[in-house]
């Protein structure tokens, strides 16, 4: 079983951002979003207008500053390398718990439609405002211009970008 780490979070955050499950070069730095080839970091980089760094005590404070949490739906599963396509027998992380702890909390962003699927799967369409976002995983290549656009629309309308 391969499993998810734990929320970034603070008493300040605002926003979550749901993923699906760390994949392997993640689970293997000990870090969200670690694979190189994954927009995530370079998109919240570019939307806030920081500069790009490679030390995550940045990047997560980056997240801090912005009041934005970082989780994933799935807490733990079975799976064959990275792709979402390849979980099996997963189990949820408790996020409505999360959100009934964090009541500051009013969007929540999908990275892509697998962590929505689940999350809708798991706890129903959510009570809140939510976007459901193009993934920024390497599986879901091509589309740059489009995936920006769309990360910084959602967090413009939440007063972020």
């Amino acid at each position: 079983m391969e499993h998810s780490f734990a929320p970034i979070e603070d008493e300040n955050s605002r926003i979550l951002i749901l993923g699906s499950l760390p994949g392997v070069r993640s689970l293997s730095e000990n870090q969200y979003y670690a694979h190189p080839q994954n927009k995530f970091w370079k998109i919240i980089f570019i939307v806030f207008g920081a500069p790009p760094t490679d030390d995550y005590d940045a990047k997560i404070g980056l997240l801090h500053k912005n009041h934005i949490a970082l989780w994933d739906v799935v807490k733990c599963a079975e799976r064959k390398g990275s792709s979402d396509g390849m979980i099996k027998r997963q189990k949820p992380n408790n996020i409505p718990a999360f959100l009934k702890k964090h009541k500051k909390i009013e969007l929540i962003i999908f990275n892509g439609g697998f962590s929505f699927a689940n999350y809708k799967k798991y706890f129903g369409e959510p009570a809140m405002s939510y976007r459901k976002l193009l993934s920024t995983s390497p599986a879901c290549a091509g589309r740059d211009e489009a995936r920006l656009r769309m990360w910084r629309e959602a967090l413009a309308a939440a007063g972020l970008a």
